[in-house]
């Protein structure tokens, strides 16, 4: 029964996964070919539409945190519905053709909306999830799905040169689509009392009262898991974004790329019931190691490639994706899970958006990481990194340093 399908799920979690698996379409659809919209359609160059693109990045460094406080202030709910008009709003600038600047403004709002809506939601689906391991593994699969189906559609337009005018459409049909996952979470009015009688039970406890970040970060449980978090981010998703290209174009073959996302997306949406009993008979913890396992075979892999050991890169390079999947699949509800049980609920919202910040910070360590391989001529190195920062990560899930 735990592991059947989100329709015996709670109704609330129900839409929030919905509405989530929604606006993953529109992400789908867009994210993938921003930098061919910025060329093809504003006209700027490739390294200032790079830079260009790096404008969500940098707003999500603000957005994050005051998302933590919004959610803790104001309510989840609330915070996602505004995060979700600025990723709207931004959406249609991008849309609408223009200047550098303006690209730069549209940039910015999707950004920052996003970065409010991404730790207002975990908070949300942790609220009350009656199974917060399987929650978080549904959520992880459908988004993925999602963005594939998104992504998949565009590719339809892509593929074909003569239809790249048409492309800035596809912002008009994201900026739809977030806005019906907008209407459909305003719908689940809840009771207006519930965070004035919150506020009311608080007042009850002094050392309550207390609910900044300085709060927050001295809880040392959850110092540990954004530590974690950071590792295997960087190692996992920092490196899954660039690694798969770096063998590829080091051994001379880009075409092996055609096939890495589809497998990736594939074993995340077809592993999902594999996921769901796993994730019943492991700990957060030892489902990090096994993440930690699925990882260390896939970057030894692209080595092993790399040192012309491997079966080829139109082999390795689908199979390390696949391996990254499932390692995945794993991660995403283990962290969350981790850290929404460490949370009270007064600071749920901080507590979710620290985790998005330390999964932030692991994503962009592993293009520098690459960078850094790349630029020695040893390309190799990435992955010896990953290798050691995963066996870092690893020991720090020890169940005798968990404890502690």
């Amino acid at each position: 029964m735990r592991a059947g399908s989100p329709l015996q799920l709670p109704a609330r979690t129900r839409l929030l996964l919905t509405t989530d698996a929604v606006t993953a379409v529109g992400l789908g659809l867009t994210q993938p070919y921003l930098l061919l919209l910025l060329t093809s359609t504003y006209g700027v160059s490739l390294a200032v539409a790079s830079a260009l693109a790096s404008v969500a990045a940098v707003v999500s460094l603000a957005g994050n945190p005051l998302s933590g406080i919004l959610t803790d202030r104001y309510g989840g709910r609330r915070t996602m519905l505004g995060g979700l008009a600025s990723v709207t709003l931004g959406l249609v600038t991008l849309g609408s053709g223009g200047t550098a600047s303006a690209a730069a403004v549209g940039i910015g709002l999707t950004g920052f909306g996003w970065s409010l809506v991404l730790p207002a939601f975990s908070a949300q689906l942790a609220d009350g999830a009656p199974d917060r391991t399987r929650v978080f593994t549904w959520q992880y699969a459908l988004f993925n799905a999602g963005l594939g189906t998104g992504a998949a559609v565009a590719g339809l337009v892509v593929v074909h040169p003569g239809h790249l005018g048409t492309l800035p459409h596809l912002w008009y049909v994201a900026a739809a689509l977030v806005t019906t996952a907008l209407v459909l979470l305003s719908l689940p009015a809840r009771s207006p009392f519930r965070h004035f009688s919150a506020w009311k039970d608080s007042l009850q406890a002094p050392e309550a009262r207390r609910t900044g970040y300085r709060v927050v970060l001295a809880d040392r449980a959850l110092r540990r898991v954004l530590g974690i978090a950071v590792g295997m981010s960087a190692a996992g998703y920092g490196v899954y974004a660039v690694g798969p290209s770096v063998v590829a174009l080091t051994e001379g073959d880009p075409g092996a790329l055609a096939w890495v996302s589809a497998a990736n997306c594939a074993t995340v949406v077809l592993g999902l019931p594999v996921a769901l009993r796993v994730g019943e008979r492991l700990t957060p913890y030892a489902s990090i190691r096994w993440t930690v396992m699925t990882w260390a075979a896939a970057w030894t892999l692209c080595l092993a490639e790399l040192a012309g050991f491997g079966p080829g890169p139109r082999v390795a390079l689908p199979v390390a994706a696949a391996l990254v999947g499932a390692g995945e699949l794993l991660l995403a509800a283990a962290l969350s899970t981790l850290v929404n049980d460490l949370a009270p609920d007064r600071l749920r919202g901080r507590y979710n958006a620290l985790l998005t910040v330390a999964l932030t910070v692991g994503v962009w360590a592993g293009p520098a990481l690459a960078s850094v391989a790349t630029g020695l001529g040893r390309p190799w190195l990435l992955f010896v990194a990953a290798l050691a920062v995963l066996a870092l990560a690893g020991r720090a899930t020890h169940p005798e340093r968990a404890e502690r």
